[in-house]
């Protein structure tokens, strides 16, 4: 359970404790109280928001459940429009929900905000791939290698796009092609 931000708040941390230790019926009823007597607090609403999508679990999700959640989602972005942390978390959550177009196109306003953010660009080309976009998702994979070499690793499906886009000979070398620029965000 990811959890987000650090807080003078004891209530947020305990709150966000509980969530660790995986109770999270009692962190989210605790993370509730907090926005009742602080409505703007960010790390809250962010954190309540993708606490009940992922208590919801695999299956068929409630629609009513899955747009209480986004809206702390959409609170905590409005809350403070200049942190990314907020919509990247939305992204995240409407991509585990299968609304990849709507994910990516979050994940470009994260990029806006903060054009560092590598996780974006990893989950960005991680959707590329899945959407068939291959060449994209190849570029996009190159530019968070780039920005953090740490996260090749987790890229496993690179060889399967760059055969799928014609862009490996018959023993698997890459062929020689003028590279296009990664696009910075």
């Amino acid at each position: 359970m990811p959890l987000f931000g650090r807080s003078k708040n004891k209530e947020y941390n305990e709150a966000a404790r509980l969530l660790a230790d995986g109770d999270i019926d009692l962190a989210m009823m605790k993370l509730q109280e907090i926005i009742e007597n602080h409505p703007d607090h960010t790390n809250a609403l962010t954190t309540l928001g993708v606490a009940i999508i992922q208590s919801l679990g695999n299956g068929e999700k409630n629609p009513v459940v899955v747009e209480k959640a986004i809206s702390y989602l959409d609170r905590a972005a409005e809350v403070n429009p200049k942190d990314p942390v907020p919509l990247f978390n939305k992204a995240v959550c409407l991509r585990d929900l299968g609304r990849a177009e709507e994910a990516l196109e979050l994940f470009d306003r994260v990029l806006a905000i903060e054009k560092r953010f590598t996780l974006a660009i990893l989950h960005k080309a991680e959707i590329n791939y899945e959407l068939e976009n291959y060449e994209e998702s190849i570029e996009l994979a190159r530019l968070a290698i780039i920005r953090d070499p740490t996260v090749a690793s987790t890229l496993t499906w690179v060889k399967d796009a760059m055969e799928k886009a014609g862009l490996l000979d018959e023993k698997g070398n890459p062929i020689d092609r003028p590279q296009k620029q990664p696009r910075m965000f």
